[in-house]
């Protein structure tokens, strides 16, 4: 009996094993997403955010990066240089100047108007 009980519990121990087996995680993990290039002032021009909304101004070039900074609608944007991302999406890297301090970002295209002044380079 008690080897019955022995064998018993051994398949259920067994049986168990793979559903106590814990999924990897990843997010202490940053993004790949959120790599980003090297960037520099090579480019002088700048933009203003679009009108009627704020835009996010990102830690990467990707939607999934962190938001540094809420900014808001018709904010001029310094730009340092253009990056496309592995979702084919045109990004920025620059600084805006907000409430007294400079934050320097990633802006989507979508987020901002006409370029002026732009030698369009690329990070």
């Amino acid at each position: 009996m008690k080897k019955r009980l022995a064998g018993a519990a051994l398949a259920a121990a067994l049986l168990a094993a793979p559903l106590a087996v814990a999924a990897p995680t990843t997010a202490s993990a940053a993004p790949a997403a959120c790599t980003s290039p090297s960037w520099g002032p090579y480019d002088p021009g700048y933009s203003f955010t679009v009108g009627g909304k704020t835009s996010p101004l990102r830690s990467g070039p990707n939607a999934d990066c962190g938001t540094r900074l809420t900014v808001p609608a018709n904010t001029e944007f310094s730009i340092d240089c253009q990056y496309e991302n592995s979702a084919g999406n045109l990004w920025y890297h620059g600084d805006v100047y907000v409430s007294g301090r400079t934050v320097t970002g990633w802006m989507y295209s979508g987020n901002l108007g006409s370029v002026y002044e732009s030698n369009y380079a690329w990070c």
